[in-house]
């Protein structure tokens, strides 16, 4: 659960999905921090604000010391009042000063305030007098524009033998009415409503521009990596730093391309095959055809002048140049075959020894006809092997082969076979002429015949020795792909004028044991 939920948040979904919130938060703070300021604003100007929030107590403590000093001159009160009022009046500020009994004196706006409040309670303003009113409150809730709602501030005026709790008045200070009705309050719910919405589109432009120009770039980033590799360059990949699908998208470009890379070296390798494969089938066919033709002419021109050995002699080489003809065709097929993939091996549980007995009872007659012996060694209760019988068949036929091929009268050829663990080795050694360190690393190759390694010791006209004198260039390097095939390698030991030796191994079969009776 716990992988799965990791699994998600590497996801471009899940990212795309967090980078939306936060886009949408900061909107959000911002609007609201930007609100008071624009919508909602408390002050119009700075010097209102300035006023307000530093000199408004202190001008108005002060004025009602004023008014203390002149509360037995009602007109000279007054005056002072009205004259203040004019200077704040920028400020929507009004004065009113009440009696104990709540009663109007007087006002910074005689003519309208002295009729619009005649009165207030003077309870509420004892109240707000007192130091501990919330001026956020509204005492007259049938009325927002009332003049108690609009009080911001209640000061006692005391005269300088009076005393502070039984002041001679009060100095009420209040807001102007607000000219704001249930029309001008629906034009601004409308005014928000709209401003959200500008806000709302600002916000998903801004975010889908962001998220746009982030997937954008990385899209982009990929399909320009694409467009190398496009344009030949198979060694380019693409940026795939990322878990997301992105980044997997990335990955598996990047797979495609290395699979892609490798089939185009191995068609490159195939290719060149099949260009040196006819190069040298053209030239192996050449010689022989040359030398068929050659005979044919001569058993038609002569037929009647040539003696019965000379007649025998010339079918004899003529069925020896086709059969390395046949053998060279059939090898290339093979070595064609495998590197296409399309031999397909059958593995079964089988006796090696059977194998190799009948391999080299296929090649005595030519190793008879060369001097050369065939022995065959193999470890006692030798267990059978797992692999394809048909084709280890052609390995060893191909290494008994080469080894009958370069080893001159005398000498001998074994094939050995001994168990290593779970694998069973296989040797064959001859007592030829030996592989030169030169040669030593290239006689797996194909099409390739060294000096000595790949030069027979004679020459030989009868039956299958007189084909063993004809090398293909390709024995050596089909037994090669066969035994890799199976999982091996194939190892040589040679010196020269002493011999060499090719050994491999092969999987052994399973031993089944017996039940307990």
């Amino acid at each position: 659960m716990i992988r799965r939920i990791l699994g998600l948040t590497r996801t471009i979904h899940f990212r795309l999905t967090v980078l939306f919130i936060l886009l949408a938060c900061a909107s959000i703070a911002g609007y609201y921090y930007l609100l008071p300021y624009t919508v909602f604003s408390t002050y119009d100007t700075d010097a209102e604000e300035t006023w307000y929030l530093e000199y408004a107590d202190a001008q108005v403590d002060s004025v009602a010391n004023h008014l203390a000093r002149h509360l037995d001159d009602p007109a000279r009160a007054e005056s002072l009042l009205v004259d203040y009022g004019a200077e704040v009046a920028l400020y929507e500020v009004e004065f009113v000063v009440f009696d104990p009994a709540g009663q109007h004196m007087w006002s910074s706006n005689p003519d309208s305030l002295g009729r619009a409040v005649p009165y207030c309670d003077p309870g509420v303003l004892r109240d707000m007098s007192d130091g501990e009113w919330d001026f956020g409150s509204y005492p007259d809730s049938t009325d927002i524009n009332a003049f108690s709602n609009r009080i911001m501030r209640v000061s006692r005026i005391v005269p300088a033998i009076g005393d502070d709790d039984h002041p001679a008045a009060y100095l009420a200070t209040s807001f102007t009415p607000l000219s704001y009705g249930p029309a001008e309050a629906g034009s601004d719910r409308r005014a928000l409503v709209v401003q959200a919405l500008i806000m709302l589109l600002i916000y998903a432009a801004a975010s889908s521009l962001i998220i746009m120009a982030w997937t954008s770039r990385r899209v982009t980033r990929l399909s320009r990596g694409v467009q190398v590799f496009t344009d030949g360059d198979m060694g380019a990949r693409v940026p795939e730093s990322k878990s997301d699908e992105i980044g997997v998208l990335g990955q598996n470009i990047n797979v495609m391309a290395v699979r892609i890379e490798s089939m185009m070296d191995d068609l490159r390798g195939k290719e060149q095959f099949q260009r040196q494969l006819v190069a040298n089938i053209s030239h192996d066919l050449r010689t022989p055809l040359a030398g068929l033709r050659g005979y044919l002419e001569t058993l038609g021109l002569r037929a009647d002048k040539l003696s019965d050995i000379d007649r025998q002699r010339f079918l004899n080489n003529i069925t020896g140049k086709l059969d390395h003809l046949d053998r060279l065709i059939d090898h290339a097929l093979v070595l064609s075959r495998l590197d296409s993939g399309q031999d397909t091996f059958r593995h079964e549980d089988f006796s090696l020894g059977e194998l190799a007995t009948s391999v080299l009872d296929h090649y005595q007659i030519a190793a008879e006809g060369r001097g050369v012996r065939l022995e065959l060694e193999l470890m006692d209760n030798l267990p059978d092997v797992h692999a394809d019988p048909l084709q280890i068949g052609r390995v060893l036929q191909n290494l008994v082969e080469n080894g009958i091929k370069f080893t001159p009268g005398g000498g001998k050829v074994t094939l050995q076979a001994h168990l290593d663990e779970s694998w069973v080795e296989i040797a064959v050694t001859d007592s030829g002429i030996g592989i030169s360190d030169e040669d030593r690393p290239h006689i797996f190759e194909r099409f390739y015949t060294g000096d000595k390694s790949r030069t027979p010791v004679c020459e030989n006209t009868n039956g299958v020795a007189a084909a063993l004198d004809r090398s293909s260039g390709l024995g050596l390097a089909i037994a090669a792909r066969i035994v890799e095939s199976h999982g091996g390698v194939i190892e040589v030991d040679s010196t020269i004028d002493q011999g060499s030796t090719f050994r491999f191994q092969i999987m052994a079969a399973p031993v089944e044991e017996s039940a307990a009776g």
